[in-house]
């Protein structure tokens, strides 16, 4: 009895959807859509109805649902270019989307069928678009404060799209197959596309991520056995969408969402691994590059574009300087230090000598927390390969080590020099002896004099990484991310990044033009010694665009700082303070032209500011910056 009622209720439901499906699906559907198909303007037999002075009936507002969001929005914008592209590509998208999907998708259903004994095989016998191509109904850009661009579009897809596939079932010793087709896809969704981050290397996007706003509405033709259309039996189609909302909801559906990275990493680059701090100490023997004296100063670069610079010191070939700066250190293996010495001219600036020390394998990266005092020797731009140099290559000279009893000429009687640590390719050739059955490189004598540093490298903890709980100030350090204000203390330390985007209707000088330039000041109140950093000139302009970097290293979440536009003087006025300079007195030589300051906790709060502010103490112009926070520990070693 038990096996005729399974017997007989198997039969009751099989004869049961195959009557329905063969009823309902010989069914028409009372709505159609081919009005709102740009073919309908040629088509004669599609009658535009006569509405004008009448109000809409329910039939044609029925439709709107359906039609494009551009002729309901005005803020979307027709997209007309993009679907006359995707129809001319349709037919290259058919056969390459359908390569693509049974490559990837057929490995992923054989792992899937090794657990069901009853499915022997799963065939795709067929996967094909159709010829009606996916369009889109227009598209919305937003504007937002991050460096992100944000897209809505919606999709819809009324297709004749076919995919059949061939289920091999397996009872005893018999098998079964059981063709599933679907057909006639029709989709409306409406998507968020959002491109982030936005970066400043080729490809310029570093992911994309993808959200439905809503749930989409799906219908389609199933098949079984060649004929019979289970969608078309009431019910099922509500099934398949309350299906998709639940499938989709915790994937796609608004908030959730999928990123592609369309960069490694989606472009948002490594923690930084340490901070690298150099001391300038001073110079020896320094060549000009003009005529007459020279008035040294010293520009270091670690991160591309992040350039620090030593005082100048007037009419000096020897000068001193004993300046200290800290640089982030991102990846020893790939990065360099590269040394600049130039002239401080009034009217430009003149390199004197380069060089530049890898950070791969150098002594005090391998030795971290000691301090290493290195010699550097310099050489002429041209001798160095500048046009290589400038670009982050290579052209640089020997590095030397030396010890604690160096003088202001060099090293002192009776100390001996270490061995040579570094070198670069000098653009001669070195010459190669054999010292010991080791080999060992002479490196030509530097012509543009030496310069003395002292290094020292600090790792930081490991991104993730705990601290330790009996280390002093260790959990402070790892709350700073989205703390309030009134939390913050002088003991959170990190990295403060300004980007200085640009000036906007900066107020013209007396003589209708200006030259701006920026001032970034720090003010630590742990730090006595506040760090300016100073932006190029552009001459001209009363919007200049710059788009540079700057860091302030380790430095307190309850810092303050402040950015002043200056006008640079002009070419009189720097005619007129020449006999200054020729004293050796520093001019004016600017004007200020207003200035903004801005808490460094605001943003630690929120982790990144974008904003254009208003300058103070001016009656025009606004100064637009990005800042951003990374909290960041020191390693203890």
């Amino acid at each position: 009895m038990a096996l005729a009622a399974m017997l007989g209720g198997s039969l009751g439901v099989v004869g049961g959807l195959a009557a329905g499906a063969r009823y309902f699906g010989t069914t028409k559907a009372t709505e159609t859509y081919k009005e709102l198909d740009i073919s309908a303007d040629h088509d004669d037999s599609v009658q535009i109805p006569d509405m004008e002075g009448r109000p809409v009936p329910a039939s044609a507002s029925d439709v709107l649902p359906w039609t494009p969001e551009w002729t309901k929005w005005p803020d979307y914008e027709r997209t007309m270019w993009l679907n006359n592209a995707v129809k001319t590509l349709w037919p290259v998208y058919n056969e390459a989307i359908a390569k693509m999907a049974i490559e990837q998708a057929k490995p992923q259903i054989d792992a899937a069928l090794k657990g069901i004994p009853v499915v022997q095989a799963v065939n795709i016998d067929l996967i094909d678009l159709g010829t009606y191509p996916l369009k889109f109904g227009g598209v919305k850009a937003y504007e937002t404060v991050a460096e992100e661009g944000m897209l809505e579009v919606p999709v819809q897809w009324g297709s004749n799209a076919r995919v059949r596939v061939s289920a091999r079932l397996g009872f005893g010793g018999y098998c079964v197959d059981i063709p599933v087709e679907v057909r006639d896809i029709q989709l409306k969704a409406r998507a968020r596309i959002t491109l982030k981050p936005l970066v400043e290397t080729i490809p310029c996007l570093g992911a994309v991520n993808i959200s439905l706003l809503e749930v989409p509405t799906v219908d389609l033709a199933l098949s079984i056995i060649n004929s019979l259309d289970l969608m078309a039996i009431p019910g099922l189609n509500l099934a398949v969408n309350l299906g998709l909302k639940l499938a989709l909801g915790t994937m796609l559906i608004y908030p959730n969402s999928m990123t592609f990275d369309i960069m490694e990493g989606g472009g948002i680059p490594p923690p930084p691994q340490g901070m690298l701090t150099i001391k300038v100490l001073r110079a020896n023997g320094l060549g000009s590059a003009g005529i007459g004296k020279i008035d040294p100063f010293v520009e270091l670069t670690v991160r591309t574009g992040r350039v620090k610079r030593t005082e100048t010191i007037h009419n000096n070939t020897h000068p001193e300087w004993n300046e200290e700066m800290q640089f982030i250190v991102d990846d020893p293996d790939t990065q360099a230090i590269s040394i600049v010495v130039k002239d401080d001219d009034v009217l430009s600036d003149t390199i004197t000598g380069v060089a530049q020390i890898p950070l791969a394998e150098a002594d005090f990266i391998l030795d971290p927390k000691s301090v290493v005092p290195v010699a550097v020797d310099l050489f002429r731009p041209e001798r160095a390969g500048l046009g290589k140099f400038v670009g982050g290559g290579v052209g640089v000279g020997g590095v030397t080590k030396f010890g604690k009893g160096v003088g202001k000429a060099g090293l002192s009687g009776g100390q001996k020099i270490a061995n040579v640590a570094t070198f670069g390719k000098l653009g001669g050739k070195s010459e190669k002896s054999d010292a010991g059955g080791k080999e060992a490189y002479k490196v030509p004598k530097a012509d543009r004099g030496t310069v003395f540093l002292e290094m020292q490298y600090h790792p930081f903890k490991a991104a993730g990484k705990e601290a330790a709980a009996n280390e002093p100030g260790a959990q402070k350090a790892n709350m700073t991310l989205g703390m309030s204000k009134k939390m913050l203390t002088q003991d959170h330390k990190g990295v403060l990044t300004i980007t200085l985007i640009r000036c906007i209707d900066l107020e013209d000088s007396a003589e209708g033009e200006v030259d701006p330039f920026v001032e970034l000041e720090l003010d630590d109140p742990v730090v006595p010694n506040n760090e300016i950093h100073t932006s190029p000139i552009i001459m001209n302009e009363p919007s200049p665009r710059w788009n540079v970097k700057y860091d302030y290293i380790m430095i307190s979440a309850t810092s303050t700082v402040t950015a002043t536009v200056y006008d640079k003087q002009g070419f009189f006025d720097g005619i007129m303070s020449l006999p200054k300079t020729l004293l050796g007195k520093k001019p004016e030589g600017k004007k200020r032209l207003g200035f903004i300051k801005i808490d460094v906790a605001d943003v630690v709060e929120n982790r990144h500011l974008l904003d254009t502010w208003p300058l103070m103490d001016s009656q025009q112009g606004e100064i637009e910056m990005k800042l951003e926070w990374m909290p960041l520990q020191l390693e203890n070693i």
